[in-house]
């Protein structure tokens, strides 16, 4: 096989930690280190089983079913149907000693129930900077399948391995956390075992023999900031200034409950969707009670690249989950929505707009309108950061608030703009549309902030003027 000196170096270390992160640049040949690694400790080890997961299905099939894993077994010269057997459904690799390759996105529950449902000798959390440590705490519940060896006549029982890789972003991520402070990411006491843990920074330049000419030049040189810092560099960033959000008014399913066991007659709930197109969709949920200043957000859903039927199920989901979760009083929930319409780029022409999800699907969605969205966002900001705005303890939108920066200017200083080279925030978009709703008219807790009117995005001319006079009744009344 083919290697890097760099990955000749991660290997070692794989042969000797059982917990192995491996950060750094873009396309640094890490994950090809580890697969390589993992198909090996298959062939020699047999019945083991490997769990190679990220946070969306689509993403897994992508790189590692359709790319990486293929690549790795035909270069070690194994074929398919004769040294292993490959299900394409369950994007399995089974090899004649019994031992398993088992890829797996997070992002679908029935799925990540059959995760759980075995237990493995190895784990593998690919593009680890989507996981959020709850979910991760979850999986290593099963990292316990025993393998066994036979060593001169004795039988020792080999060491589970977990492994990571990311491109890094924030030192408060889980896995600066955990890897790099040797630390437990939620109390950070001491974890245990830390002579277990060891970590790998490879950056492009340690795998350049394999990458395009002129592509470090071309497509990683030119970045600036925390982009540079990511992709070319590989560095974890303590850019707290730049950092939009730092929650503090986390919370624990069974708070909410007693928030709302005191006011269930006067809770009601609003929904946010921010349609994807190669970026993410989002929909959101959120609690709250008139002259009440906390919200609550109750229900969150992203996935990439869904068509209008996978959308419209999750959507569904989310609303038959809180009838049968939230005992208000008033259970309508209007979902307010972008009304652009995208194209699905893995469906063809298949579309999906908030017409679509009215007309064809019945779902209670209304035109988002747009105020100034730098204001919306600091907002939002001042809510998430008082506690005011009450978010799950390790949900997605918390991980969002750990990687979502403002842009740095050449000198310096800050330009409040979202910085979209680091990070797309899908689910603050989402959020977004329903706070503009509370803010406007919704909660008289809220204090309006200033920004002229606009009217909503797209929509027919009547949903356009019913808009407007709202606005201009909820002005007249502050």
């Amino acid at each position: 096989m083919p290697l890097t000196d760099k990955q000749k170096y991660q290997v070692s270390v794989m042969n000797s930690f059982p917990n192995v992160l491996s950060y750094g640049g873009a396309r640094s040949g890490k994950t090809f280190g580890k697969i390589n690694f993992i198909v090996y400790n298959c062939l020699q080890n047999p019945g083991a089983r490997w769990l190679i997961a990220r946070k969306y299905a689509t993403d897994i099939r992508g790189s590692i079913w359709m790319d990486t894993l293929p690549k790795v077994l035909g270069l070690l010269g194994l074929a398919a149907g004769k040294d292993y057997i490959a299900i394409e459904a369950g994007m399995i690799i089974t090899f004649p000693n019994k031992s398993r390759i088992i890829c797996g996105g997070l992002d679908d529950k029935e799925r990540v129930d059959k995760i759980l449902g075995q237990e493995y000798f190895g784990i593998y959390l690919n593009e680890s900077q989507d996981i959020p440590y709850s979910t991760v705490k979850t999986l290593l519940t099963r990292l316990s399948q025993k393998v066994t060896v036979s060593i001169k006549g004795k039988v020792a029982v080999l060491q589970n391995r977990f492994f990571a890789d990311l491109n890094p972003q924030s030192i408060n991520h889980w896995t600066y956390k955990t890897f790099i402070l040797k630390q437990n990411p939620e109390s950070n006491d001491p974890i245990p075992f830390p002579e277990t843990y060891a970590s790998v920074q490879m950056n492009p330049h340690d795998n350049q023999d394999n990458l395009p000419p002129g592509y470090i030049e071309r497509s990683l040189e030119i970045l600036k900031g925390n982009a540079r810092n990511r992709f070319l560099l590989g560095e974890y960033t303590t850019d707290d200034d730049v950092k939009i959000f730092s929650p503090r008014g986390l919370y624990k399913w069974d708070e909410f409950l007693a928030w709302g066991e005191r006011n269930w007659p006067d809770v009601q709930m609003v929904g946010g969707l921010d349609l994807g197109f190669q970026d993410f969709d989002a929909f959101v949920i959120i609690a709250w009670r008139d002259g009440d200043p906390e919200q609550w957000l109750i229900y969150e859903h992203k996935a990439k690249r869904q068509n209008i039927g996978q959308l419209v199920d999750a959507i569904n989901r989310g609303l038959t989950w809180c009838k049968d979760n939230v005992k208000c009083r008033n259970q309508h929930i209007d979902i307010y929505c972008d009304t652009a319409t995208v194209r699905h780029g893995h469906e063809g022409d298949a579309k999906k707009s908030m017409s679509q999800l009215a007309h064809d699907y019945n779902l209670p969605v209304r035109p988002a309108y747009k105020r100034d969205k730098g204001m919306a966002i600091e907002h939002l900001q001042a809510e998430v950061n008082t506690g005011s705005f009450r978010i799950p303890k390790n949900g997605i939108f918390f991980a969002e608030t750990e990687i979502t920066v403002w842009t740095r200017n050449d000198d310096g200083s800050i330009k409040r703009v979202v910085d979209d080279e680091v990070f797309h925030p899908d689910m603050m978009d989402a959020i977004l549309y329903p706070m503009r709703f509370l803010v406007a008219y919704g909660n008289s807790a809220l204090v309006p902030y200033e920004p002229a009117p606009e009217t909503p995005q797209g929509g027919s001319d009547d949903q356009v003027q019913k808009m407007i006079d709202m606005l201009k009744t909820n002005e007249d009344n502050v």
